[in-house]
């Protein structure tokens, strides 16, 4: 049997062809935005997540949960360690660790994940498409490409927005406007990738309704 590990491009190709990837789909004036705008004290922190799409089930989250949160840390390597909570469609909470980098460091938009899970054992790509003026909201792009031989089979499978703050994004109607424009734009629009609000929630406490 073939392994498909000894085939596979050199890191530093394959970071180089998927961020061509990403500056061809992002286009030059949004990469200079992005450029001018990312701040990694900014990136850091707690993130709330305010939209996705139904493509998401694919990748292991999905419209099914809620109280989606992420929070993020730089590691001492530089690379950004990542914590996902959320309650799935039983209110059963699901946390997952895992670490975040970037393609090359002259473009931090452009980043992979790899979680620490034996269900998930390579790197998918984790691109940042929009942040808002007040560095609040931002939409990271799910994109699909092989792993191993990094062959792109679409830019807008699926999608997050993520706030600092759930509330305050939803009485920003600026921002909220925003959000749909930049979504529109990319070819977020088809019924698995367009955006879906993910609610709020809480774990039932079953002594309490004995």
């Amino acid at each position: 049997m073939l392994d498909i590990l000894k085939i596979a491009i050199p890191s530093k190709k394959q970071d180089e062809i998927v961020l061509n990837y990403y500056k061809k789909f992002i286009g030059e004036r949004q990469l200079a935005y992005l450029l001018n705008k990312f701040k990694i004290d900014k990136f850091i922190g707690k993130w709330e997540q305010v939209f996705t799409s139904r493509s998401t089930i694919l990748l292991g989250t999905g419209i099914d949960y809620s109280s989606v949160n992420a929070t993020y840390s730089l590691n001492s390597d530089a690379t950004i360690h990542v914590l996902n909570s959320a309650y799935d469609e039983k209110l059963e909470k699901k946390v997952i660790k895992g670490s975040s980098r970037a393609r090359n460091n002259s473009v931090p938009t452009c980043r992979t994940v790899k979680f620490d899970s034996a269900s998930i054992p390579f790197e998918g790509d984790y691109w940042i498409l929009d942040i808002s003026e007040t560095f609040q909201t931002i939409i990271v792009v799910a994109p699909i490409i092989t792993p191993y031989i990094p062959i792109e089979i679409t830019d807008n499978f699926g999608m997050y927005v993520l706030t600092k703050n759930r509330d305050a994004f939803w009485k920003n109607k600026h921002e909220v406007d925003n959000v749909f424009k930049v979504l529109n734009k990319y070819g977020f629009t088809k019924f698995w990738n367009e955006p879906i609000v993910s609610g709020t929630s809480f774990p039932i406490d079953s002594k309490v309704y004995a």
